[in-house]
C-alpha cells in the first residue's frame, strides 16, 4: 500500500505540473476557462512544486529514519 501511495503522489505531481504548463502556454480549454488562465496555471505550478518538495522531504526523512 505504501508503494501505491508513493507512486500516486508522483503521478499527481506530474498531472498538476502538466496541467499548469498547458494552461499557461497553450489554448487548451480556452472556451471553458476564458478568464484567469494565467492564474490557474500559476496556481497549479506552485501547488505541484509544493507537493514535490513535501514528498522529497518526507522521503528523505523516512530514509534517515530507517537506514538499510
Amino acid at each position: 500500500m505504501n508503494k501505491l501511495r508513493y507512486y500516486s503522489n508522483y503521478v499527481m505531481i506530474a498531472v498538476y505540473l502538466s496541467l499548469g504548463l498547458l494552461f499557461l502556454f497553450t489554448d487548451i480549454a480556452s472556451e471553458t476557462f476564458p478568464a484567469y488562465r494565467k492564474e490557474i496555471g500559476s496556481t497549479l505550478l506552485i501547488y505541484s512544486i509544493i507537493r514535490l518538495l513535501l514528498q522529497y522531504y518526507k522521503y528523505k526523512r523516512e530514509k534517515n529514519e530507517y537506514p538499510d
